[in-house]
């Protein structure tokens, strides 16, 4: 006997307001970067109105840049898109003065850099990896960056809870504007966040049955600090896992995320949107 597959619903279909963000994606990757006007359209088309983009391809910055540009100015209606700009814990393995430099230089004169990252801690990888003695003063030499320019922080942890909120404490962040990306947390993790001023972004993982525990954390989280993000090609949402994930499928988080806090969904798009829209200044 097969097994059946499962349905699918298109994120068209809930039918949600072009009020919603993608406050975490890597559009230029290879697995969406063909297809990048379809994409914008289909986000649109399910209700995001801000795609959050994360430049970690930096030698490609200028040309992926307008890529994306041209693409959602050809549409008829498509998302705002804004940029992050950072080495990510694994590019600090290779990192160099010039490719500083040039960070450095694009986080001063592009407009639509609203913030650095993701930068932080991955202790994930043992082998082929960073290692943690190069990723920590990498991820410094960024913080005391925002923290000069005045930018907005976008926050990546993996495994190292304790050493990246420890850094963060250290170099008088408490209070910074700063976004804590695929939190993955229980309710205590969520709680050490919110205590230090900081905001919190919940992708697909979210929705997994096994994360029940990073559902009920999503509780602890003040509404107005709260934001949606697919991490996309990465992580599909329920009911999409195992596919290549988009912006548009930031619908199913918002859906069952709404579920869990017992309200409408469109009123929690509504607000993780605003929230978004805020935190990036657009």
């Amino acid at each position: 006997m097969s097994k059946k597959k499962p349905e699918r619903p298109l994120p068209q279909s809930l039918g949600l307001p072009f009020t919603g963000a993608d406050s975490h994606a890597h559009l230029d990757h290879e697995a969406l970067l063909p297809d990048m006007a379809g994409m914008l359209q289909r986000a649109a088309e399910s209700g995001v109105s801000l795609i959050v983009h994360m430049f970690l391809q930096h030698e490609r910055y200028a040309a992926n840049r307008q890529t994306i540009l041209d693409a959602a100015a050809s549409l008829d209606k498509a998302p705002d898109i804004c940029f992050v700009r950072g080495l990510h814990p694994e590019d600090v393995l290779h990192a160099n003065e010039e490719e500083w430099e040039q960070l450095v230089h694009a986080v001063k004169t592009d407009p639509l850099i609203r913030a650095i990252g993701e930068i932080g801690l991955d202790y994930h990888y043992e082998e082929g990896y960073s290692p943690s003695a190069l990723q920590g003063p990498w991820f410094r030499r960024q913080l005391r960056l925002a923290k000069e320019l005045g930018k907005p922080i976008v926050i990546h942890s993996r495994e190292a809870w304790d050493e990246v909120f420890g850094i963060l404490d250290e170099e008088g962040l408490r209070g910074w504007p700063l976004l804590w990306h695929c939190f993955g947390g229980d309710i205590e993790r969520a709680r050490q966040i919110v205590e230090r001023g900081w905001e919190v972004a919940v992708g697909g993982a979210s929705t997994f049955k096994a994360n029940g525990f990073v559902r009920e954390a999503v509780k602890a989280i003040p509404l107005d600090r709260l934001h949606l993000e697919t991490d996309c090609p990465y992580l599909a949402p329920m009911p999409w896992r195992g596919k290549t994930c988009e912006p548009a499928l930031t619908v199913f988080t918002a859906d069952c995320l709404a579920r869990e806090l017992g309200m409408e969904a469109a009123e929690l798009w509504r607000i993780t949107g605003a929230n978004t829209r805020r935190f990036f200044g657009m």
